[in-house]
């Protein structure tokens, strides 16, 4: 129960809100001088090296055959990857509070992956009505922004890239679950090298990192990305997970897009409108209908 957590729990659970809320302020601010996938080379490579060193320091050892390797590159690439760069891309032109608020839908995505890819995890109606919730409050979130910004072709692949974003961190997230017998530490440690090895030669080629001119703020925040929301974010997800269990940890939903929209507000001037405040709503509801579980008889 909840209320017989350690305090120490309700640290963790707020350092990783606060670490992952306010990276999306901090893309923005990157955006400002650095391109997609720099970023994202920048903030996984930092992260790699930070969880490596910890976890090489501890007497961990990288796995040591091609098949986990290929599994955890796999993983990198859907939960690292392949998200972060459309994230990255579709904040250029979308208030980063509304890709903070779009990521809460990952856990709505995970049921439905879950009901095709497990054998346990099918769909109740609880879950059923839940994603129903979901899919209004991300309708009227999108609707809004389209209304407040004006329609465009970007504006409308930026909103596809932040569900894209959101499916993506889901389908990492079942994935992961083929770990359950490994060393998290070890398998974090190789799928942050993996998905490094993979975006520097990608940045590089695709967009000349070298050429740019980033401003101090830029650099600034790419450092603060690698090193909390990524390799220390990693740490204390894996920390967290292993102390209170991955029900506790997924509290993160409702608190991250919070974070994400009160970072925006301060640091970024991003409104905070009423039809963003009834999304939240319908999709913090559609999540807690979607997870609620049914009490025992007896």
């Amino acid at each position: 129960m909840i209320e017989n957590r350690a305090p120490s729990h309700f640290i963790y659970l707020g350092l990783l809100a606060l670490f992952w809320g306010s990276a999306f302020a901090f893309v923005k601010l990157s955006l400002e001088s650095l391109t997609p996938l720099t970023i994202t080379a920048g903030r996984v490579g930092i992260g790699a090296l930070i969880v490596t060193l910890i976890a090489l320091k501890m007497g961990r050892k990288l796995p040591n055959n091609l098949s986990d390797w290929l599994l955890c590159t796999v993983i990198g690439v859907t939960g690292t990857v392949i998200p972060f760069f459309l994230l990255n891309w579709s904040i250029q032109y979308v208030p980063s509070s509304l890709a903070a608020i779009s990521m809460s839908l990952s856990p709505l995505f995970t049921i439905t992956l879950a009901h095709f890819m497990t054998r346990d995890e099918k769909i109740s109606t609880n879950k059923l009505i839940g994603v129903f919730f979901g899919t209004l409050g991300v309708g009227s979130l999108f609707y809004g922004t389209v209304t407040d910004i004006g329609p465009s072709h970007t504006v409308y692949l930026a909103l596809l890239g932040l569900l894209a974003t959101s499916f993506s961190y889901a389908l990492a997230g079942v994935l992961v679950r083929k770990l359950d017998n490994k060393d998290h530490l070890s398998t974090a440690s190789a799928m942050l090298i993996s998905a490094t090895l993979i975006t520097i030669p990608l940045a590089l080629i695709f967009e000349s990192p070298m050429t740019l001119n980033p401003t101090p703020s830029a650099i600034y925040s790419v450092i603060i990305l690698g090193i909390f929301a990524t390799g220390l974010g990693s740490l204390i997800l894996f920390h967290l997970t292993h102390l209170a269990g991955a029900t506790f940890v997924s509290y993160n939903t409702y608190l991250i897009p919070l974070v994400g929209l009160t970072a925006g507000y301060f640091w970024l001037d991003e409104a905070i409108k009423m039809i963003t405040i009834i999304s939240v709503t319908l999709i913090f509801s559609g999540i807690y209908l979607a997870e609620k579980r049914k009490k025992p008889h007896g």
